[in-house]
């Protein structure tokens, strides 16, 4: 995905999170959480030079990406130089991580290493998880918009 295209869903499912309870709604509101800070952090390596960011898609085969339709109207899949990442290290990005992306991946390995115990077996949802799960999100935008200032314009007051 391109940069503009991740920071709009950022605001958009941010705003969206906002509304959600985030121990009623423990599964959407982490999910959510952890969607918002992958796109964050493909955004950050996009801008940092490390992904490419264009206009395809990650895909859950690694090195295979969705290519929007041409003129036929078809989507396709197509082996493509590293676009967006999945998860962290899937794909692996080569090259020299950022302080700020070091750190923005070590929180969002923390957001999904809870989505086996938590949203796969429905351990219980605590006042506790649910703090360590915001602090994570909350470290991981907070770094990242260190590389992508107008991000953090457009969070503003999320």
């Amino acid at each position: 995905m391109q940069i503009a295209a991740h920071a709009e869903k950022i605001e958009r499912m941010a705003r969206l999170r906002e509304k959600l309870d985030p121990l009623e709604d423990f599964e959407l509101w982490m999910w959510m959480g952890m969607t918002i800070a992958t796109h964050a952090v493909n955004a950050a390596l996009h801008q940092a030079g490390l992904t490419k960011s264009d206009n395809y898609y990650s895909y859950h085969v690694v090195g295979l990406y969705v290519v929007p339709p041409a003129r036929d109207g078809e989507w396709r899949k197509e082996a493509l130089p590293l676009g967006d990442i999945v998860h962290v290290d899937l794909p692996p990005v080569r090259g020299e991580l950022p302080p700020p992306i070091q750190r923005a991946f070590a929180a969002l390995k923390v957001l999904e290493d809870m989505r086996d115990p938590y949203i796969r077996r429905a351990e219980p949802i605590t006042p506790q998880l649910v703090e360590s799960c915001r602090n994570a999100y909350r470290i991981c935008i907070r770094e990242v918009c260190e590389l992508l200032p107008k991000l953090r314009e457009q969070l503003h007051g999320i």
